[in-house]
């Protein structure tokens, strides 16, 4: 059976995309032959079985892209009628050629992992075969959710190696990810604010980058604040992490702090993986792997300030075993391994989940 994979990025030395070539990769021992159509890629270590074809995309031309995506692929998709179409993480490609492959009956799924449907899932709902996401609260799709089927996040455990061999203080916070609002993290600095009311005792590093303009005006407008700008701040900014170097980069650290309230972010379960303590409000981490003061999760900075400092009284040995439960949890639910194979049971028919 052949595969047809649509997405943003092939190309190594992608940070933001690059879970999607390694996607890629991992798909193609499960099918006779891969081609992948992407606007970015890298060469070197494909699979003798994988064929990459350059698909020009410019963010500030629509309807070029539109025209490019119609012209390139609709021809390919008709002459190999028999593969699967997956289009991964892109929803506006989805919606241009979902009619094309339901009309002529080609196998069509997409993966969609945001917290909003937008318009263009919407609309290839009514035409892909499935769609094939990560947790409930990463597709609320109502419309056509009979489609819809969740087979949980894929983290590599090599990336994010356990370590807990330091005894940690436990109040050295830290954050890595996207810096925008859906991340909360003006409210960071009002829980240092809330934690040191008495003693300067905490402190939290944050890594990352604004995604849009929108964020970078939203980050400029957090730096104002007397924390961030004091020279012996609490709170300090740091640029991006590179995948490859975010276990080294965050050994120091003691505690994971994420106020996301969308779906499972994966840096919830790689800071897991990673042997490090997790304090956040996300429902579906809590849900799955409980909370440190054994009260429900509450979307507040009193629960998260209780979660700190019962953590605080865990005793090491406690702790441990703890995170060693987590990371068992962890692998058995969102292992790279286990979602792939999730995923090619999703794209083929004949895989049984």
């Amino acid at each position: 059976m052949k595969l047809i994979i649509i997405n943003y990025s092939m190309s190594s030395k992608s940070l933001v995309f690059a879970h999607q070539r390694e996607t890629a990769i991992a798909l193609s021992q499960y099918f006779e032959s891969v081609t992948v159509f992407t606007p970015e890629v890298s060469y070197e270590n494909l699979p003798t079985n994988m064929k990459v074809n350059l698909l020009k995309w410019d963010k500030n031309s629509p309807v070029q892209n539109s025209y490019t995506i119609l012209k390139t692929l609709i021809p390919y998709l008709l002459s190999n009628r028999k593969a699967v179409v997956f289009t991964h993480m892109t929803d506006v490609h989805a919606a241009l050629i979902s009619p094309i492959t339901w009309l002529f009956r080609i196998r069509h799924v997409l993966w969609y992992a945001h917290a909003t449907n937008s318009p263009f899932l919407i609309w290839s709902s009514f035409f892909v075969s499935q769609i094939l996401s990560s947790t409930s609260g990463s597709c609320n799709l109502e419309l056509n959710s009979r489609k819809v089927k969740f087979i949980n996040q894929g983290i590599s455990q090599k990336d994010f190696p356990f370590k807990t061999s330091k005894l940690m203080e436990r109040t050295k916070l830290f954050y890595y990810g996207r810096l925008d609002q859906s991340k909360n993290i003006h409210l960071f600095l009002e829980l240092i604010k809330k934690l040191n009311y008495q003693k300067d005792i905490f402190t939290l590093d944050i890594f990352g980058k604004p995604a849009n303009k929108r964020s970078e005006m939203y980050l400029v407008n957090i730096r104002l604040n007397p924390l961030v700008k004091n020279a012996n701040s609490s709170v300090n900014f740091h640029g991006p992490i590179q995948r490859k170097n975010i276990s080294l980069a965050v050994e120091e650290f003691d505690v994971f702090l994420n106020l996301f309230s969308g779906s499972l972010d994966k840096t919830l379960i790689e800071a897991t993986f990673m042997g490090k303590p997790v304090v956040t409000w996300n429902q579906e981490y809590c849900r799955d792997f409980g909370t440190w003061s054994g009260a429900p999760v509450a979307k507040s900075l009193d629960f998260i300030s209780r979660e700190i400092l019962a953590l605080q009284s865990v005793k090491s040995s406690d702790l441990r075993a703890e995170l060693e439960r987590r990371l068992n949890l962890g692998l058995e639910m969102h292992s790279f391994d286990g979602w792939i194979y999730r995923l090619a049971s999703g794209l083929r028919e004949d895989l049984h989940s």
